[in-house]
């Protein structure tokens, strides 16, 4: 059915560093514990590239493609994704119309998230414009600057 979703399958793991110790496998149980500016659901993103679509979409996205992807696999009981959300918001801010940053949420998509081996969020899938060139995969919450590096670099 997905055949982009097999192209994404492929991926390489990335060798950057990340910030989290572990991935985030469990609800926070209240809202408290985040800092007051991170209460808004900040897991919907509000730049103009940055978008929120379902398993179908992401399929059409990636095969349509006319710039490179960065898809955010997220849930909105993550509090790492929450804060990955802000990271990529600069990193969409500062590089514009020169990338896509396309959301999933992982409850919403289970199937998909399941076939791809999603295990720890937040995790991002980087799709350049090659097709034989595979996608690149990172788990855990990375810096804005690392994000662009990765792009600029690896892409």
């Amino acid at each position: 059915m997905l055949s982009s979703a097999n192209q994404i399958a492929k991926t390489r793991q990335h060798a950057y560093t990340t910030t989290a110790t572990r991935p985030c496998m469990r609800p926070l149980t209240s809202s408290r514990s985040l800092p007051r500016n991170h209460r808004n659901n900040a897991a919907h993103a509000t730049a103009a590239n940055i978008r929120q679509v379902n398993a179908e979409e992401l399929e059409a996205a990636i095969a349509a493609r006319d710039k490179p992807i960065v898809v955010d696999f997220f849930a909105t009981w993550c509090g790492p994704c929450l804060l990955l959300a802000q990271e990529l918001e600069k990193v969409a801010g500062e590089l514009g119309e020169g990338i896509d940053v396309l959301k999933l949420d992982v409850d919403q998509n289970a199937d998909l998230s399941t076939r791809l081996q999603i295990q720890g969020l937040p995790t991002m899938i980087f799709i350049g414009m090659d097709n034989n060139k595979p996608a690149l995969r990172t788990e855990g919450l990375l810096p804005a600057e690392t994000i662009k590096n990765i792009i600029k670099n690896e892409l």
